[in-house]
């Protein structure tokens, strides 16, 4: 059994030397590292090529996480895949854990991340209170999107069976899972976070407007169009949640902050 990661990056040096770092601190495990550089101006390539020269590595033009992740699986090795983004890390247990789910039968496996904010949200845990579920996720999936790339790990066929993430420049990871979710049951390595996140202001999940979380439903919806599993009451969902979104006066500095109100509002 063969373990890549995939570490898609743009402009990062520091963080993804420390994630690279935390990857290859996964004994027993030796995972093949693949860092996809997106289109850095910044010297993060020369960096990961000077301090870790056995790590192969690929550039992008900007092409976004999506395809960044999909250029980094398309030249992996790996029976088994896993994902770091560049600014997270993984915790030491990490593919342990992962490959235990894996083992007990399962295509897709995913664990608990722990987020630490600096953009003023309070530091919090994906899923809610470390508290995941197993077996069919889809349904739980069109409530909210409970896991992160940098927190899961898949089977090489399960990834080509649903091609890989969407070019959208926010979102895809929450439509990637619902395809997956809407094939394969999901193992749960819980409760205890085996991925380390940071909330910063350079973070995809940090919001300076509305248009990144109405990209996201959109994105949603227009996979609901074409998914068999997908019902009108999941499309008027969704449909509501934009509207609702749209016209709030609420101001979000991240999608957590987000995901609090729609709480509050018993949206979800």
């Amino acid at each position: 059994m063969q373990i890549s990661c995939i570490i898609p990056t743009r402009n990062r040096s520091r963080m993804t030397l420390a994630a690279i770092e935390s990857v290859r601190a996964q004994a027993p495990f030796a995972v093949e590292i693949i860092v996809v550089d997106d289109g850095s101006t910044d010297n993060t390539l020369a960096e990961v090529k000077a301090a870790f020269p056995g790590v192969r590595t690929l550039s992008l033009k900007g092409a976004g996480p999506g395809p960044a992740r999909n250029a980094g699986v398309a030249a992996s090795r790996g029976d088994i895949i896993m994902f770091l983004d560049s600014d997270d890390i993984w915790l030491r247990n990490h593919v342990g854990e992962l490959v235990s789910v894996l083992d007990r039968g399962f295509k897709v496996a995913y664990g608990v991340a722990r987020t630490s904010s600096e953009v003023g949200t309070a530091d919090f845990l994906i899923p809610e209170n470390g508290e995941g579920i197993e077996g069919d996720c889809f349904g739980a999936l069109l409530r909210w999107c409970f896991l992160v790339p940098s927190a899961m790990a898949l089977h090489r066929d399960a990834f080509q069976q649903v091609g890989g993430f969407d070019p959208l420049p926010c979102g895809e990871d929450w439509i990637f899972f619902l395809r997956l979710a809407a094939l394969f049951p999901f193992g749960f390595a819980g409760p205890e976070p085996i991925t380390r996140r940071t909330l910063h202001r350079g973070s995809l999940c940090f919001l300076s407007d509305k248009s990144k979380l109405l990209g996201i439903i959109k994105g949603v919806l227009d996979f609901l169009k074409n998914e068999p599993r997908a019902s009108e009451e999941h499309f008027r969902h969704f449909t509501k949640l934009h509207a609702w979104t749209a016209t709030s006066r609420n101001e979000w500095s991240s999608v957590q902050e987000w995901y609090v109100s729609l709480l509050e509002e018993k949206i979800i």
